[in-house]
């Protein structure tokens, strides 16, 4: 547990020291966010955020490095070279400033890229599937765009994005402690603490945003954590307790699936910018920017729970608990509604 807060502590303090020399280096440059459209903020703002969690993130694992095996230290050299795919391709997009069609495809483009390359260095998903190498390769790839794509659409609204990866990481962090694999833990409390050095910069008011930059280095990092990890060695339900992931990552995930779905009934792209993520619904609905957040950092810490319950519970209460799950996330999205949207 020691390890834990040390790895987070350092993340939190290089993220929080660098956020304002990122944002210096942004205005700098001249990478900033113009305000306009579907976008809700009133004045340019910096980018390259991303930029000082990924640092806290890298600094923080390479701390613990020396504590690790072989096999550890590979996994790793794979988790680092994905990021830094991912990280470049959203760079680029920060700075250049695509159109949503070309900005969708090499983000996808780069995603592949990182989950090829991670399953090719050993990282795969487990899912008990007695399947050939490469249909398991080209699984893992497809989850890694999957989460990496859902995360970067959730960097819409103040803090959001953010919020919910330390969230997310600090699940991760602590069901992999549990299952004895620390090195995933490890570095999933970086990820979750250099998120929230980064927080009080971009939430309740944004100087900085986090950036394409950002977000899928966020997405891919806990993508690729959660392929390392290992969530069946305790469990007493391994079947379902493989979906610990699928917890961890829900509201994402349904926030990405459900304003896919509306813009496509809308005839639009699904990668098209607009206002009906559930964040925006639910400001449309009355509440405060902040409010709706801390709204889905709520719903995104009651999903952890969740996943580090999963792995304890007998084959008799499993199902109730992915009910339940699964009917706290249909009254989320009800709530939200879909009615007059733009």
């Amino acid at each position: 547990m020691s390890a834990l807060v040390a790895a987070a502590a350092i993340g939190c303090i290089v993220s929080s020291l660098l956020t304002p020399l990122a944002a210096w280096g942004a205005r700098r440059f001249g990478v900033l966010d113009q305000p306009g459209g579907y976008k809700q903020h009133d004045a340019a703002t910096p980018l390259l955020g991303g930029l000082a969690v990924a640092a806290g993130t890298a600094i923080s694992i390479v701390a613990g490095a020396s504590t690790y095996g072989t096999v550890e230290v590979a996994h790793l050299g794979a988790l680092g070279v994905g990021a830094a795919i991912v990280l470049v391709a959203g760079l680029l997009d920060d700075v250049r400033g695509l159109s949503p069609r070309r900005k969708f495809l090499w983000q996808a483009g780069a995603a592949t890229a990182a989950g090829l390359c991670l399953a090719g260095l050993g990282v795969r998903l487990d899912l008990f599937l007695h399947w050939p190498p490469l249909p398991i390769v080209l699984l893992t790839a497809l989850w890694i765009v999957a989460i990496t794509n859902a995360i970067n659409f959730l960097d819409n609204m103040n803090g959001l994005c953010a919020g919910l990866g330390a969230i997310a990481a600090g699940a991760l962090a602590a069901v992999n402690l549990r299952e004895a694999e620390p090195m995933v833990a490890r570095a999933a409390a970086a990820l979750a603490g250099a998120c929230l050095g980064f927080l009080p910069y971009n939430w309740p008011r944004a100087r900085i945003f986090l950036g394409d930059t950002g977000s899928m280095c966020i997405g891919f990092v806990l993508a690729a954590l959660s392929v390392m990890g290992v969530y069946t060695r305790v469990a007493q339900v391994p079947t379902l307790a493989v979906l610990t992931p699928l917890c961890v990552l829900a509201v994402p995930g349904l926030d990405a699936v459900l304003v896919t779905i509306l813009r496509l009934r809308a005839g639009q792209a699904p990668w098209s910018g607009d206002r009906r993520h559930i964040s925006h619904r639910l400001v449309q609905r009355g509440m405060r920017p902040a409010a709706a957040v801390a709204t889905l950092w709520a719903a995104g810490a009651a999903c952890g729970l969740a996943a580090l319950l999963l792995p304890t519970v007998g084959a008799a209460e499993a199902p109730l608990l992915f009910a339940l799950l699964l009917c706290a996330l249909a009254a989320l999205a009800g709530a939200a509604g879909s009615k007059g949207l733009p």
